[in-house]
């Protein structure tokens, strides 16, 4: 059973040391991305490149039905980007500390101690660093759609009767609150089992 629980513990470890490979890399194309969009506010770039809106836009949870196409404002449209992509940079450096607890606590686990001290304390970490995560990803998803709604100019659009139509698609994902409180939860079953494997071993 021990030697089922390490060679697990060592497989899941391994995904989890990709996982943080790729989110380094993630954050480094988030960089570059800024550095991009730095490049193209300092030399003006033509509005042409972001091309035209026709028909449709779409602006979670809302959508928009255009009467006429129309070009976006450039500079607007590179602001709303460098800010979601500057906190999309944020949410994969607290992405890879959660990977790294999350391999904390399997590292006592691949020695085939699954009831370590430090455990406990390491669920208890995750399910905070996964609450501010899933707060994060709400807040990046709440400034994305102010700041598309300004670079779009909705208010203008609005006021000229260009949109023929609006849909509203409002949603929750309970997962934000869920995950957290499991990891919570785990946090103080596993203290728990600790104090347990204690009293075992005293008592041997």
């Amino acid at each position: 059973m021990m030697d089922k629980l390490t060679s697990t513990a060592r497989k899941i470890d391994v995904v989890f040391k990709i996982a943080d490979i790729m989110l380094k890399i993630g954050v480094v194309t988030c960089l570059v991305c800024l550095g991009i969009i730095a490049v193209g506010v300092i030399f003006n770039l033509p509005t042409e490149m972001i091309g035209t809106v026709d028909n449709k836009l779409s602006i979670e949870p809302f959508t928009f039905h255009i009467a006429e196409s129309f070009v976006p404002d450039f500079k607007s449209m590179l602001g709303n980007m460098a800010l979601v992509i500057a906190l999309g940079a944020v949410a994969c450096v607290l992405a890879i500390l959660c990977v790294k607890t999350i391999r904390a606590i399997l590292a006592p686990m691949k020695e085939g101690q699954p009831f370590h001290h430090d455990i406990g304390g390491h669920f208890r970490k995750l399910g905070w660093f996964s609450l501010v995560l899933s707060l994060m990803m709400q807040a990046i998803k709440a400034i994305s759609i102010f700041a598309m709604t300004q670079a779009q100019n909705i208010d203008t659009l609005l006021l000229s009767e260009k949109v023929t139509k609006v849909d509203v698609n409002v949603s929750f994902d309970p997962s934000v609150l869920i995950i957290p409180a499991v990891f919570f939860l785990l946090s103080y079953v596993f203290r728990y089992g600790t104090q347990l494997q204690q009293l075992s071993d005293e008592t041997l």
